[in-house]
């Protein structure tokens, strides 16, 4: 039976409080994230150290108040456990007696790291490994710095020893689609009455990037955009519906409109109701929980939009960890001869 290790790639997040600054080091460490120019090999590594030691030693005391709102740390790793946990699940009951899946998390700045995924597979004596980003939208400050971390340890530590297969994006799956789609549903139903639907519009909210990735031809925002399309062309455009971006840090131009500006905006246009739909992002984390469920909030009822919800993250959604173990077995079903439901074809 073929032993197949799955990686599900995120950022990753401060598991307590004391993780805090050791993240947010790791985070501005990578230069796929801020790019410093630095002169020589020692600029490279020595000046980018001090940096990210600077920067989230800086920041720490500003963020852990946010945490602290929101249990004292990040909620991602619990919720990622259970995407993986559901996602193996799903995977070994269609190739059951075929194939057997390992799934493992793969996170970019605080544990459990891409290479502890990577040393438990060499342990289980595993050749094929597959990885599968949780940002439905390619970017090359999230899937492509795991990417590249992934490049860099199968180079180096790992002697290439492994046969990968990988999936970039899945902005457009049909399942993925259906999830966001469940998840909105389920919002309107559980948290608006009839009357407040009158006045709703849907906020797409999505983390931002600068200006330069777009015009450097970075496809995230196009790739945002095309979900966004899609989710309401499913939905017949049922509610007047806007794209906003959020979590801006630094003093170069992001994308716009950034989401408290898009908030007022929809506030002076007489919008009585809002969903926010965290459309770039999985799973629940800070900027789901705190920064649009609690600061976002408050800017909304300040400017008078008293009826503001949030959008659970699609975590461990079913329709969503079938969009995942589609995307799977697309790339193994024909090499093992199995179908989706794990039978050989034509038995």
């Amino acid at each position: 039976m073929q032993q197949v290790g799955v990686i599900l790639h995120n950022l990753g997040g401060p598991t307590s409080l004391d993780a805090i600054r050791p993240f947010l080091t790791n985070l501005f460490l990578d230069p796929e994230i801020i790019r410093i120019p630095l002169p020589g090999a020692l600029g490279r590594l020595f000046p980018r150290r001090l940096f990210a030691e600077f920067v989230a030693r800086r920041r720490t005391p500003k963020v852990r108040p946010n945490y602290e709102m929101i249990g004292g740390k990040s909620p991602l790793l619990e919720r990622s456990r259970e995407q993986a946990a559901a996602l193996e699940k799903e995977l070994n009951e269609r190739f059951a007696g075929r194939a057997r899946f390992h799934v493992r998390l793969g996170m970019r700045y605080w544990h459990p790291f891409t290479r502890e995924a990577v040393e438990e597979f060499r342990s289980l004596g595993i050749e094929n490994v597959f990885l599968l980003p949780l940002y439905p939208q390619y970017s090359r400050t999230t899937t492509g710095s795991s990417f590249k971390e992934w490049r860099d340890l199968h180079r180096d530590r790992y002697a290439r020893r492994f046969r990968v297969k990988s999936a970039r994006d899945y902005f457009l799956h049909p399942r993925y689609i259906d999830a966001i789609n469940d998840r909105i549903n389920a919002t309107l139903t559980e948290r608006f009455t009839d009357e407040q639907r009158q006045g709703l519009h849907l906020l797409f909210s999505a983390h931002g990037t600068p200006i330069a990735d777009v015009e450097a031809g970075d496809p995230y925002s196009r790739q945002i955009r095309a979900t966004v399309e899609q989710v309401m062309r499913i939905r017949g455009n049922d509610y007047p519906h806007s794209l906003s971006f959020q979590s801006r840090v630094g003093p170069v131009k992001w994308l716009e409109p950034y989401t408290q500006d898009a908030i007022a905006h929809l506030a002076s246009e007489q919008v009585t109701a809002l969903l926010m739909i965290p459309i770039a992002f999985v799973t629940d984390h800070i900027e789901t929980l705190h920064e649009l469920d609690i600061e976002l909030r408050e800017t909304a009822h300040l400017h008078g939009i008293h009826k503001y919800e949030v959008m659970y993250a699609l975590n461990d959604s079913p329709l969503f960890i079938s969009a995942l173990a589609d995307i799977v077995t697309a790339r193994y079903a024909p090499a093992l001869e199995i179908t989706p439901t794990g039978r050989r074809d034509g038995a």
